[in-house]
């Protein structure tokens, strides 16, 4: 009898164990049949709008997967930079496009809070549909080696601020993006936030340029922007903005913030793919198709190998994106009140 029950319990966990596979295997066979459906699309070149600056760390991946999509669907794709008005710009352009899949746009986790922009003219809800979060990304803070203030780790950065209240300067990606909500609660969690000047930029190319030129006095940009200067000597890293280190030469001696007491929900950030509402959804599954197996060709596996800030995360599932943007564009909306960032 014991034998018996022991037994059972084995092939019931093994059942459970290879649930989420199997399920994983029919939901791709759903996809494929879906995509099968859409056999005259594309019907030319696919014009694919990324929403940053050329010179910003996803613009690499913007390429990347302009190189995929083309070598995966068979035509060419053309990247467009289209960054105006904290992505408004892009948004309006897209969302002007025929809902055919032959327009893509870049999004990201700043839509959570672009949306919310009173000059924002059209929504999300309404206009588009995001087909896929792909990879999620890690960012880290430094400041040049010359700096004016002598700022040479987290300690410094704050008794600086302190004593130099409204001085300092640090810049980071756009008004309403993750990038500017995260500054912000990094630097009220570390009771400066009163004290540090917020200046956006476009993309964190442009930010970490800025603070090698001594215009600015710190930067929050991605490991991969910082990493050139890191390794020439010029930059000093300050804090990591994840909840462990970071496997990274250049900055897994650098503490995070929980190692510099830091209490606050990080606001991790994801890189994803939208289309114009109403594109066919055998349209949608074949670029979702297409995403899948260009990750498994060898210039991906190159760039994520580089990209140590990357970790591949495909979620694809609409009805799991639809509830993820309804939960977290309220709850960015709150933030962005309490922060005096948009007005009720």
């Amino acid at each position: 009898m014991k034998f018996a029950r022991a037994l059972l319990l084995f092939l019931t966990a093994i059942v459970f164990a290879t649930l989420p596979a199997v399920a994983q295997k029919m939901k791709m066979e759903d996809i494929k049949a879906s995509a099968a459906k859409a056999k005259n699309f594309p019907s030319g070149p696919i014009d694919f709008v990324c929403t940053t600056s050329p010179g910003s760390s996803v613009a690499a991946w913007c390429h990347n997967l302009a190189k995929g999509f083309s070598d995966e669907l068979g035509v060419p794709v053309e990247v467009q930079f289209k960054k105006g008005g904290s992505q408004h710009e892009p948004v309006l352009y897209v969302s002007d496009k025929p809902a055919d899949g032959q327009t893509m746009m870049h999004v990201s986790a700043s839509f959570y809070g672009y949306f919310h922009l009173p000059h924002y003219k059209r929504n999300y809800q309404d206009h588009f549909q995001f087909i896929a979060q792909v990879e999620n990304h890690t960012y880290g803070v430094a400041v040049a080696k010359n700096n004016k203030w002598g700022i040479k780790n987290f300690k410094d950065m704050v008794r600086v601020a302190k004593e130099n209240c409204g001085k300092l300067v640090m810049g980071s990606n756009k008004i309403g993006s993750t990038h500017h909500r995260h500054q912000i609660a990094f630097l009220n969690a570390a009771g400066i936030g009163k004290c540090v000047r917020y200046v956006p930029y476009q993309g964190d190319g442009d930010t970490v340029k800025d603070v090698m030129g001594g215009h600015i006095d710190i930067g929050q940009a991605s490991p991969r922007t910082w990493r050139p200067h890191l390794k020439a000597g010029t930059a000093i890293p300050i804090v990591m903005k994840l909840d462990k280190p970071l496997d990274d030469p250049d900055w897994k001696d650098v503490p995070t913030v929980r190692d510099v007491g830091l209490d606050y929900t990080i606001p991790h950030h994801w890189q994803g793919l939208a289309v114009k509402k109403g594109t066919p959804e055998p349209i949608m599954d074949k670029l979702i198709l297409a995403l899948h197996n260009m990750y498994k060709r060898p210039y991906f596996k190159e760039y994520l190998a580089k990209g140590t800030h990357i970790d591949l995360n495909i979620r694809d599932d609409r009805d799991w994106i639809n509830a993820d943007m309804a939960k977290y564009q309220a709850v960015v909306k709150k933030f962005m009140i309490d922060n005096k960032m948009i007005k009720p």
